[in-house]
């Protein structure tokens, strides 16, 4: 393909990693591109996408190398990357639109054109330190991670449970560390919509009662309890994150309502999220507003959902 050249391409089998498959991938590739298009666009990380950008980094300075800034652009172009191959089950630096690495962060926002670029993705490793691990025993990973000229560095993982290699995960880094840009265009596949929900309660202070809501997941992307950036959590709304320790009672925090009470919620198919209330000291009308989110990830549409808790 024109407007880059290959520096160097390796590719890795290794064996199976722990809880998720029977074999996994490596692939590195290392970039020079010239001139081409750029809109732009900005992503946020999720834990695990935060582990191994630490990872990396720490890999590096013990090495005398520069740390890399978290680049908006990169990290935009590498979570697209690596949602596609999970969603659509393939893995190669050349996604199915036919674009290049560097196409791909051109495309994003970032000025590929001007600099060295870098891709290294992995399949079938469930977590930072196992992606940095095959990595680093790869020579071509390895170059990628040692390659002095690196300023910037994106990360994206995706998971999905029908795909070969279920976790997936895409590393873009480059020369230049670009301007942080806005708001995030890109859709990471998360959605729903409101299914049905418990009636408003009334209760004694100090009384407590189990709600429920239903959130159908219309996305294209499951919600998995347990995986960081994947689980879909009940939020409290308005604002966003209130600390609501006044009816908290047993959830997992003052702005965490609840999680879904199965293991995986598929496109298409309905969550439950089950919680517990309890009555302030202070009688009065209160209502919680709540929200679905997937930390780390995107808040979910805005169905409205609230209760009133009468306390008298």
């Amino acid at each position: 393909m024109t407007g880059f050249r290959e520096e160097g391409e390796g590719l890795l089998s290794t064996p199976a990693a722990p809880r998720v498959l029977v074999s996994a991938a490596l692939i590195a590739c290392l970039l020079v591109a010239w001139p081409g298009s750029l809109p732009s666009a900005a992503a946020s990380l999720d834990a695990q996408e935060s582990d191994l950008v630490t990872a990396v980094n720490s890999f590096r300075t013990t090495r005398g190398l520069a740390r890399l800034a978290v680049s908006d652009t990169l990290t935009f172009a590498s979570k697209w990357m690596a949602t596609d191959m999970a969603v659509y089950n393939y893995f190669s630096h050349t996604s199915r639109d036919g674009r290049a690495p560097v196409q791909r962060m051109s495309d994003a926002g970032y000025p590929g054109p001007q600099t060295f670029t870098g891709e290294n993705i992995a399949g079938g490793y469930a977590n930072a330190s196992e992606v940095l691990n095959g990595w680093i025993n790869s020579p071509a990973h390895y170059a990628v991670l040692t390659n002095p000229n690196y300023r910037a560095i994106g990360v994206g993982r995706a998971y999905s449970e029908s795909s070969s290699y279920r976790n997936y995960w895409v590393m873009d880094v480059g020369g230049i560390v670009d301007a942080a840009t806005a708001v995030p265009s890109f859709d990471l596949g998360y959605h729903a919509a409101w299914s049905g929900q418990s009636p408003d309660v009334t209760l004694s202070p100090g009384q407590t009662t189990t709600l429920v809501v239903a959130l159908r997941n219309i996305g294209y992307r499951g919600w998995y309890r347990g995986f960081a950036g994947q689980q879909a959590n009940l939020g409290t709304a308005d604002p966003l994150d209130a600390q609501r320790w006044d009816l908290n009672y047993g959830w997992p925090s003052a702005s965490r309502i609840a999680t879904t009470t199965t293991e995986y919620v598929g496109p298409g198919q309905v969550g439950w999220f089950q919680f517990q209330v309890r009555g302030p000291s202070t009688p009065g009308r209160y209502v919680l507003r709540a929200r679905g989110v997937i930390d780390g990830a995107t808040w979910l549409e805005d169905p409205g959902v609230y209760w009133t808790i009468t306390v008298r």
